[in-house]
């Protein structure tokens, strides 16, 4: 094809950015002449043909999310109690179809949101409409050329994906300002992007092949004209299998996450490379890279470059184990941060693991006199963060020199301002992660006039009456109650939540009496039956709580009693059992939606407890679209395994 003669043209002086589209008719017959240049088949113009569409589908598609952010943030100025109920129910349908997913038991698998599918549905339909539907798939004979149409189509399809491919990668990206999604999120887009890059990818690949078989020119193509086009299209394809598979959950999960960086970023270098080299500036198909490099270049240095300037390089972390296994991470803020906001760390003298970040959730918040610490909880599994245990466990304290970059993500602070009922919902080490959420709202209990004092004055004994005064003063912002339900199946980890929590409220001047929170901790699995050892009249099912709170209690004022004072009351109510999620939304949002209220739902733990709430919410948002109940419900999820 005319494509193999110009792929090294480039080379030659002067440097060019694109090949002509000069084209005659030398060799065809008017009727040849005039089927090849039909929109469908004509290669010169392939490129506007089939890459700019593709382009224009996904800026189309980033257009909605931005229109959808504006409308969001234009809501947050209406007053709650003013929104119509066409605007509620539009909210609600939109939550609907965010929320509602499907579980697959027999493969322990969870599925995108439904208007996720459906925006992935319809990306389906359009690369199938453009490079299945149009004909012919080959051409009749060698006389039309080398590049069979179907080939040519699925490479500009394929081509125009990447710049979004890597738009969507970066900590710091321009979908993320523009749309208000955070960059975790936008993991899905970057997944189903590159599915279609690879799969579009081989449907280039493939057809060269039948065509060099059927045309018995394999060897010919490998030896002679098309050498570099025929190799350098092999690499960039292993190369691109190798990004697309080993990225799966369970692969990355089976080398471990730092082999997996370090793999893909060397890997996408080369893929680059020999892709640039492939393409040989054919048409427009350098612009692509252009692209690529003008999306992703900036947000790549921006993280390096705050990491240096803001964070600095000269930053010590503390690293602790808890009594339940947790290994705590303390750092010194340069910084401010919101609620849910994650950072990541990388550890610069772990020798090879120096040449990964890890990204891990603030479980704590910034202090009113701006000395603060960020404070990160951290289960560990394998690798990286089983060496950071390890290390902890063997010098307590220890300071280690890292680097931060973040802070990333969070939550929408303003459904956690404008909810009347805030239920948080953590599993495991999600205990960590509720912490901070407990911590402001204990701090929105404190009176305004005293909320942005030094937090010495504020815990101070003189304070004491103001604050027990301030915080039933109904002239305050409207109150809020909270509900936290923690599952656990460490035995540990319930004296330490308790133990966090009523270090939390003292810090504050505050117990559970003074301010409307309720703690749940419901013991599963090792704890559950541990539990049923000392207890075993309880039920699961049971209303009440269980009673070895008292245990627990003795528990912990013998703990305290060896490092310090203890707590007046542990914060909270024992359960024993898995609690029953979805049967706890539908109460919740049956007393607060009945009564015009809005509720914001936050969940952090595995996937089926994810699963389990995003579809009760939306079940939840299906009655309010329904009519059934008014008021508002907002979920906030987070994932462990994101990165």
């Amino acid at each position: 094809m005319h494509m193999h003669a110009e792929v090294a043209a480039w080379l030659s002086y002067p440097l060019q950015l694109h090949s002509s589209r000069a084209f005659d008719c030398d060799g065809f017959t008017p009727e040849q002449c005039e089927y090849y240049q039909e929109k469908w088949h004509f290669w010169y113009q392939a490129d506007h043909v089939f890459a700019l569409p593709t382009v224009a589908f996904f800026m189309c598609s980033i257009g909605i999310f931005i229109i959808g952010h504006f409308l969001t943030q234009l809501s947050v100025l209406r007053k709650k109690r003013d929104s119509s109920s066409l605007w509620r129910k539009t909210i609600a349908a939109t939550r609907y179809l965010a929320y509602r997913g499907f579980h697959i038991e027999r493969l322990r698998w969870n599925s995108a949101p439904i208007g996720l599918l459906l925006l992935a549905a319809i990306g389906v339909v359009y690369f199938f409409c453009m490079d299945l539907v149009p004909q012919p798939y080959y051409w009749p004979s060698l006389s039309y050329g080398h590049s069979p149409p179907l080939a040519t189509r699925s490479g500009w399809l394929a081509l125009a994906c990447m710049p979004f491919v890597f738009a969507t990668s970066t900590k710091t990206n321009w979908i993320t300002l523009l749309t208000g999604v955070p960059h975790e999120k936008l993991q899905f887009f970057h997944r189903w992007i590159a599915y279609a890059f690879f799969i579009l990818s081989l449907l280039h690949t493939f057809p060269f092949i039948v065509y060099s078989i059927r045309f018995h020119i394999m060897v010919e193509q490998f030896t002679q004209g098309a050498l570099v086009f025929y190799w350098t299209g092999i690499v960039a394809i292993i190369c691109q299998a190798w990004l697309t598979f080993a990225s799966h959950s369970s692969i990355r999960k089976l080398l471990g996450y730092e082999f997996f960086k370090a793999s893909h970023l060397l890997v996408v270098v080369v893929f680059i490379v020999t892709l640039f080299w492939h393409c040989g500036a054919t048409l427009t198909s350098w612009d692509y890279f252009i692209a690529t490099a003008a999306v992703y270049v900036p947000c790549f240095v921006f993280a390096w470059v705050r990491t240096i300037f803001e964070h600095g390089t000269n930053q010590k972390a503390r690293i602790y184990v808890e009594d339940n296994g947790l290994t705590r991470i303390e750092v010194p803020a340069k910084f401010d941060w919101a609620l849910g906001q994650h950072c990541f760390l990388r550890f610069t003298s772990f020798g090879i693991h120096a040449f990964s970040s890890h990204p891990f959730t603030i479980c704590s918040l910034p202090e009113f006199d701006g000395q603060s610490t960020a404070t990160f909880y951290i289960r560990h599994q394998r690798g990286f963060t089983a060496r950071l245990y390890n290390y902890a466990l063997s010098r307590p304290g220890v300071s280690v020199p890292v680097l931060v970059d973040g802070p990333y993500g969070g939550l929408d602070m303003s459904k956690f301002d404008g909810s009347d009922r805030l239920v948080v919902i953590a599993g495991g080490s999600g205990a960590g992660w509720s912490l901070s959420f407990i911590e402001e709202f204990a701090r929105r209990s404190l009176p305004w006039m005293q909320r942005d004092a030094p937090l010495e004055t504020i815990s101070s004994e003189e304070s004491k009456p103001a604050l027990e005064k301030g915080t039933n003063d109904s002239s305050l912002a409207r109150s809020q109650s909270m509900r936290v339900i923690l599952a656990t199946r460490d035995t540990s980890t319930r004296v330490w939540y308790h133990n966090a929590i009523n270090e939390l409220l003292r810090k504050y001047s505050l117990d559970t009496s003074a301010i409307e929170i309720d703690v749940q901790v419901y013991l599963t699995g090792e704890a559950e039956r541990h539990s049923d050892t000392h207890n075993p009249s309880t039920s699961p099912d049971d209303s009440t709580a269980s009673s070895s709170l008292e245990e627990l209690n003795i528990e912990m004022d013998n703990k305290d009693a060896k490092g310090g004072s203890s707590p007046d009351k542990a914060a909270g109510e024992e359960y024993r059992g898995r609690p029953d999620l979805p049967l706890i939304i539908q109460e919740e949002t049956g007393k607060s939606c009945g009564n015009g209220d809005s509720i914001g739902v936050f969940v952090c733990g595995p996937g089926t407890m994810q699963h389990d709430v995003r579809n009760a919410v939306a079940r939840a948002n299906l009655g309010i679209l329904k009519g059934s109940s008014s008021g508002e419900v907002y979920l906030h999820t987070e994932s462990f395994d994101w990165a």
